[in-house]
């Protein structure tokens, strides 16, 4: 691994998450849909993302809201499975209810708010997870996959990840 390698991997893990993400949409299709599909394989609550609960209507139930920009993701319930354990299920703003890899219900009020957040695209969660799984990947997987962008955005990178401290990219 070069310098010149490892300079362009710090570079990328830099950039902010949107930044990352917009990168990513200019791999070839196949490669990003390869990427997903690694990166997404399983649900996440991925660190950044704020859920607030907050009361409402009825007993036992909550709004799961994401932050920044506030946006009403769906209801969070307290319910009974058959063998009388407190399970939380999970419903999005349609009233759907949230259903991931054939589970309905959870143990913990937290674990039912991470899969209503992965089931709606709006809360970011996917977007920060997979920005999470390719700023983990070691630097000769990142450059691998950054080798599929276009020759012309590939520079680009290159060139913005030699800029002195403080300069514009």
């Amino acid at each position: 691994m070069s310098r010149r390698d490892g300079e362009l991997a710090h570079h990328i893990r830099r950039l902010g998450n949107h930044e990352l993400n917009e990168l990513l949409l200019q791999l070839p299709k196949a490669s990003f849909a390869a990427l997903v599909d690694v990166a997404l394989a399983r649900p996440a609550l991925p660190a950044g993302l704020m859920l607030p609960y907050e009361p409402a209507a009825g007993v036992d139930s909550w709004t799961l809201v994401a932050c920044a920009p506030r946006r009403r993701l769906g209801m969070l319930t307290r319910d009974r499975d058959p063998g009388g354990r407190v399970v939380y299920r999970a419903w999005t703003r349609a009233g759907d209810p949230v259903q991931l890899d054939g589970i309905s219900s959870w143990r913990r009020r937290g674990d039912a708010a991470a899969a209503l957040a992965w089931a709606v695209p709006v809360s970011g969660a996917r977007c920060l997870a997979l920005a999470a799984y390719v700023r983990a990947l070691p630097d000769r997987q990142l450059h691998a996959l950054l080798g599929g962008l276009p020759r012309e955005r590939f520079d680009q990178l290159v060139e913005a990840a030699y800029q002195p401290e403080g300069t514009a990219a």
